[in-house]
């Protein structure tokens, strides 16, 4: 049978046209190098190497194998890195969800710091909403979620990596848009742009839950929500949004994003993944998002952990 060292060993003689100087270079006896180049002689049924006492020649058949036997070492070498690269996290293809929320700083800062350090990983990213993800994530469709206030359920993990307080956008017209900050009552009354609960139910659930907490019972404006949650709906209707710090800073020219100064709940934004997923690319961009957002990665969290971290 001819094994890998076979080819190592004829191609150094065949360099080298010399059995002495070929043993030097590969730091070993010249005899057992001899015998293995008649044992691959009598496995290929053909003479590589003329020899004489003075020299030592490729013959025909031996420079057609020394072509091919450079071309299997080099392609050799080349799976052998790109599996060690594959193995590091360095090369591969990682697919990642994302919240609404995340595509305005979180994903943005994420995407930029994974590609500088990970450029030939393809990054492919994919907006959904929180109730997906779960799916999504069971069935392969995607590696990897950036949730904010993922839905908490079992066989999944979490990495909590960055906590924001809430904002009040309101259209720059509205009575309220020269406020730099006020009280969630200061609200009252005013009807509130929300998802529906079903998309995304414990953000849905939060986002109430602060406002209620500060004495605001806001009227639901249902009909003038669509997927995209595009800001600049606000302009055009007289309502209010209460969103992440993060979105409230990235809103159009024509918002004014409002402190409040009551709304002490923070809404966190985490990582979920399958825990059984022992890609080395999705540990790395997990890795990365701790870093980027100061918060380093903790083992792979139990539903029962997060749903308390998690607000």
């Amino acid at each position: 049978m001819i094994e890998i060292r076979h080819l190592r060993y004829f191609i150094a003689v065949a360099e080298e046209l010399n059995f002495s100087r070929a043993a030097e270079r590969l730091h070993m006896a010249q005899p057992p190098l001899s015998a293995a180049i008649r044992q691959l002689e009598q496995e290929l049924g053909a003479r590589l190497l003329t020899r004489t006492t003075r020299e030592v020649k490729l013959t025909p058949a031996g420079g057609t194998f020394l072509a091919g036997a450079r071309r299997t070492l080099a392609e050799l070498e080349g799976s052998v890195s790109s599996a060690r690269r594959a193995a590091a996290g360095e090369v591969g293809q990682l697919h990642v969800a994302f919240s609404w929320g995340a595509r305005f700083v979180t994903l943005p800062a994420l995407g930029r710091a994974f590609r500088d350090s990970h450029p030939d990983v393809e990054l492919l990213t994919e907006e959904m909403w929180n109730s997906r993800m779960a799916g999504a994530l069971r069935s392969g469709a995607i590696d990897l979620a950036i949730s904010l206030c993922p839905e908490i359920e079992s066989g999944l993990a979490y990495q909590t990596i960055r906590s924001e307080r809430v904002l009040a956008l309101v259209a720059s017209e509205h009575p309220l848009g020269r406020e730099s900050e006020i009280l969630l009552a200061a609200l009252t009354g005013e009807p509130l742009v929300l998802f529906p609960r079903g998309i995304a139910p414990r953000l849905h659930e939060s986002i109430l839950g602060i406002a209620r907490r500060g004495g605001f019972e806001p009227t639901i404006v249902k009909d003038s929500f669509h997927t995209g949650w595009e800001l600049g709906i606000l302009a055009d209707v007289p309502a209010v949004a209460i969103v992440p710090e993060s979105v409230g800073l990235k809103a159009p020219v024509n918002l004014s994003a409002i402190r409040l100064q009551d709304a002490e709940q923070l809404l966190e934004t985490a990582l979920v993944w399958r825990p059984e997923d022992e890609s080395e690319v999705c540990a790395a961009f997990r890795e990365i998002a701790g870093a980027v957002f100061g918060s380093p990665p903790a083992p792979a969290a139990s539903p029962q952990r997060v749903s308390g971290e998690i607000a």
